[in-house]
C-alpha cells in the first residue's frame, strides 16, 4: 500500500506501550508492505516521487528497490525535493 499524504506513516507510543497510528493500524490488520511519509513533504516533490515509485513498480521492481530507486532519481539541489527523498520510508516485507 502506498500512502503520498504527509505524515502518514507517523506512529505514536501510547499508554501501555501501544504503538498508535494509521500505519501501525495497516500493519496490525495484514498490510504486507507499506510506503508513506513520516515527515511533512511539499505537494509537488511528493508527486515526482510518487510517479517514479509507480513506474517502478509497474516495473516488477519490489516496494523498497522501487521507492530507493524513485528516491534517488529526484534532484537533491533542490531544497524541497530533498525534504521528499528522506520523509518516504518502507515497512513491513518491502
Amino acid at each position: 500500500m502506498v500512502l503520498s499524504a504527509c505524515d502518514s506513516g507517523l506512529s505514536a507510543v501510547a499508554p501501555g506501550d501501544a504503538l498508535m497510528g494509521l500505519a501501525a493500524a495497516l500493519l496490525s490488520l495484514g498490510t504486507a508492505t507499506l510506503i508513506a511519509s513520516v515527515a511533512p513533504v511539499p505537494d509537488a516533490g511528493a508527486g515526482a516521487l510518487m510517479a517514479a515509485l509507480h513506474l517502478g513498480l509497474a516495473a516488477g521492481r519490489s516496494p523498497a528497490a522501487a521507492l530507493a530507486g524513485a528516491a534517488a532519481g529526484l534532484d537533491v539541489t533542490d531544497h524541497a525535493m530533498l525534504a521528499v527523498r528522506s520523509a518516504f520510508v518502507c515497512f513491513g516485507a518491502g
